[in-house]
């Protein structure tokens, strides 16, 4: 036993190593000067191997020290934990202004709101989440946007210790730090309320499930504390989660009435009030008062009466496949980079829940009332991911899948351990388990961030692109329409004004639309002859390299070639206003 552990620590030491390589890479990369197409593109191949290696060797670590109940645990998981915040960082640590050119942009002008009226403005939804970025940006001295760029690296870091610790209240230490390897790959870069909020899910299941065992009136205080919390950073992830717990009464009552044997005494909430109600009337408090929260729940009421299914994630896929005719390569490495993750997860822990419904239905196993949740929200979630995915509802298939994954990932360990022990084949058990985490967490990290390997464009935004908006906000003809490739120059906006503090001057309508196909350079010798009045035509770099790297290998489908961009400077219907190098304000007058 002493050589195991001794073998162990050495093989932390060695992924220490590798980890401190890669801080190294880091170090000496120079940070973007520019808009990059791809992260991933610009650090040498060998530091996401590094950095890959460094991960397994963690989580080989965890898993034997799991196996052999030794204490060398704490080495292999304080590894994953250096490895994740390395990977999760990257964007601080590439220099980015900020990450996020969607969402993530007005959330910065949600805050600017704040900092300039000091108080909450009408319509922000997600106040904590504000106030969360604010305080923490306060009481470190970094810049609100780079705090909240670096907010999802803390909650992912934060969401890998909550889950182990769920796991281990739920069945035992061995299997919690078995489910490490899965609860690894549950991580996120996306600094937006549904993102982090879903990263506190772990943590607020824990407090639920220590309330039931305890039934201490400072831990119930705790998870009200953090359930109403939550209601206030998300109505997506505060619905599911109401799911959730409704998933725990019925699973209860089947255990209560003795449908379900029991390894445990049931024992009730401190207090009379159940926990599901009040987050429903808090919920519906908070929520309903939104007129776009209560369009939205029209909007899902009338597709389940009237499902067409045209506008659904099926559809869109089955068009885009018959639209483009992609290559099986392609077609399949965008499904594993986007689905393989998910796939390995559901995958274990659908056999996991399929070996405990086939147990129970021999009568030859019993358990607690919180794996049954597991299990049973598993089915749920992943039912509803399918749903989702034929029919068009209120959000995307991807939400209810997260919450599918997380199940699927609590008990992904549990089944490793019942594999093991049931077979008695151990060592081919962890063997299998080793190289299924190694392709678990190739698939994760290398889709991980947007990039033209998964059709995603990089969400890195510079500043560049922030002073070239606030020129044309500033400098514009309000009278002439925009049009743009590239960039939303009303989120850019939102971000440099306010999200509802902004003047009637700042006001942006834009439409990418209303640019023809290679700027009407196929029917027209100029662009002008293409508009019946003036336009303003912004381009950035990242519209420039959009098809380029994104489709290099459908050009026959790029709406616009960099030949097209190079005849714009020589149109004599088109004048260049500004350029910052990254952003164009190109005026165009009508001839049409």
């Amino acid at each position: 036993m002493v050589a195991t552990g001794t073998d162990d620590r050495w093989l932390a030491a060695g992924g220490f190593a590798l980890a401190l390589a890669c801080t190294l890479v880091l170090a000496t990369t120079p940070a973007a000067s520019g808009y990059e197409p791809s992260i991933y593109g610009a650090y040498p191949w060998y530091f996401w191997a590094l950095g890959g290696l460094a991960l397994l060797v963690g989580n080989v670590v965890v898993v034997r020290s799991a196996r052999r109940g030794t204490t060398d645990w704490l080495y292999g998981l304080a590894l994953v934990l250096t490895v994740v915040g390395l990977l999760v960082f990257l964007p601080y640590f590439r220099g980015y202004t900020l990450f996020g050119r969607a969402d993530v942009l007005s959330h910065v002008g949600f805050i600017r709101d704040i900092q300039t009226t000091g108080q909450v403005s009408p319509g922000n939804i997600y106040p904590n989440f504000h106030l969360l970025v604010l305080s923490l940006a306060y009481a470190t001295g970094i810049a609100p946007q780079t705090t909240l760029m670096s907010l999802a690296g803390i909650g992912s870091l934060f969401s890998i210790l909550s889950f182990v610790a769920l796991v281990g209240a739920v069945f035992d230490r061995r299997r919690a730090l078995l489910s490490v390897p899965f609860a690894t790959v549950l991580v996120a870069v996306q600094s937006v309320p549904y993102v982090f909020s879903i990263l506190l899910v772990p943590f607020v299941l824990y407090l639920f499930v220590m309330e039931r065992r305890t039934r201490a009136l400072h831990v119930r205080a705790a998870f009200g504390l953090a359930l109403f919390a939550l209601v206030i950073y998300h109505p997506i992830t505060v619905l599911f989660l109401v799911l959730v717990l409704c998933v725990y009464g019925v699973a209860r009552l089947l255990h209560a009435r003795g449908v379900l044997d029991s390894t445990e005494g049931l024992t009730g909430p401190v207090g009379p009030m159940p926990f599901s109600q009040l987050v429903v009337a808090v919920f519906a408090v908070w929520y309903l008062d939104f007129p776009k929260i209560v369009a939205r729940f029209r909007i899902v009421i009338e597709t389940l009466t009237a499902p067409g299914g045209g506008g659904s994630s099926a559809a869109s896929y089955t068009e885009t496949v018959a639209q483009y005719s992609p290559t099986v390569v392609d077609i399949v490495r965008i499904a594993a980079l986007r689905y393989g993750e998910s796939a390995i997860l559901l995958t274990l822990g659908g056999c996991y829940a399929l070996a405990v419904l086939v147990a129970t239905l021999r009568s030859r196993t019993s358990g607690t009332v919180f794996r049954t949740t597991f299990v049973g929200g598993l089915g749920l979630f992943t039912g509803m991911s399918v749903l989702f995915f034929l029919v068009d509802l209120i959000v995307g298939f991807g939400r209810p899948l997260v919450y599918a994954e997380l199940f699927a990932a609590l008990l992904a360990g549990a089944f490793v351990y019942l594999a093991a022990e049931r077979t008695g084949a151990r060592s081919t058990v962890y063997g299998l388990t080793y190289v299924t985490v190694a392709v678990l967490l190739a698939i994760s990290t290398m889709g991980l961030y947007a990039s033209p390997m998964t059709v995603g464009q990089n969400q890195q935004v510079t500043e560049a692109e922030i002073q070239g908006s606030a020129w044309y906000i500033e400098h514009r003809d309000t009278g002439d329409d925009l049009s743009e490739f590239g960039i939303e120059t009303h989120r850019f906006r939102d971000a440099i004004y306010g999200r509802e503090t902004y003047d009637d001057d700042q006001v942006v309508t834009s439409d990418t639309d209303r640019i023809p196909r290679h700027f009407g350079y196929t029917e027209n010798a100029t662009l002008g002859a293409s508009y019946e009045s003036e336009k303003y035509l912004v381009l950035t770099a990242a519209g420039r390299t959009f098809y380029e790297s994104l489709y290099p290998d459908y050009r026959e489908f790029w709406k616009y070639e960099q030949s097209d961009f190079d005849r714009l400077p020589r149109d004599p219907t088109v004048s260049s206003v500004y350029d910052n190098g990254e952003y164009d304000v190109y005026r165009v007058n009508a001839t049409a």
